[in-house]
């Protein structure tokens, strides 16, 4: 296998000084782009998103990689991704260009942001007043002909009043707290929505098949 680009080679300090400065909770990747079925060249805090050096390039990075150069950017920050587990990871990418300006890496600072998510929450909990949200409020499937923006506003609204019933990012919920708050979208309508099934094994790191299976047990309970 050929050694990479000598400015990618000194890029590879970088990565682990990034790491030091900002913490365990930041993984910082290196690409070389001219081998994407196995790009990360070096890496830091691989436990945010469970990969390892030598992993291929994901479909978004294979997509900014043929987009970026006409477009003349120099990175894309602050983009929402998700680990293999469905945890929630702010992502940010820097380009990283030779002399004749072509693409050659990718710096990537990747944020996993289930503490901010756990303190969001438990600062909504102790300045909320006279909060009379409750499930009956859950947002139904709309009228016919209401557009695709509108289906995913409601099945993010409904995911919202979730995580704030359980207290927790759902991908660290046990399954019967899974399982209790489905019944809740349950009971609402919420998995007749379009990629409602969908939308929840995103959230909670499960598989859709995993969330059917779910679905059948809450629904045998009724039977």
């Amino acid at each position: 296998m050929a050694s990479p680009h000598p400015i990618l080679q000194a890029f590879i300090p970088v990565v682990r000084g990034l790491a030091l400065a900002l913490g365990p909770d930041y993984e910082i990747v290196l690409h070389d782009v001219a081998t994407p079925e196995h790009s990360i060249l070096a890496m830091e805090n691989p436990h945010v998103t469970g990969r390892s050096e030598g992993t291929p390039l994901r479909d978004y990075a294979l997509y900014l990689l043929q987009t970026a150069d006409r477009r003349e950017e120099h990175f894309v920050s602050n983009y929402l991704t998700r680990s293999s587990d469905g945890k929630r990871i702010r992502s940010n990418t820097i380009y990283i260009r030779d002399c004749s300006k072509k693409i050659i890496g990718f710096l990537c600072i990747n944020y996993d942001m289930t503490k901010g998510e756990i303190l969001q929450s438990m600062v909504e909990q102790l300045i909320t007043i006279g909060d009379t949200t409750s499930y009956s409020e859950f947002e139904r499937e709309g009228e016919p002909g209401e557009s695709n923006n509108r289906s995913e506003e409601i099945l993010e609204r409904n995911l919202q009043m979730i995580r704030k019933y359980v207290g927790k990012p759902l991908h660290l919920s046990k399954k019967q707290e899974k399982l209790q708050a489905m019944r809740h979208l349950e009971e609402e309508g919420f998995f007749l929505l379009k990629g409602a099934v969908e939308a929840f094994a995103q959230e909670t790191g499960n598989s859709v098949f995993t969330i059917y299976r779910y679905l059948r047990e809450i629904r045998g309970e009724r039977s």
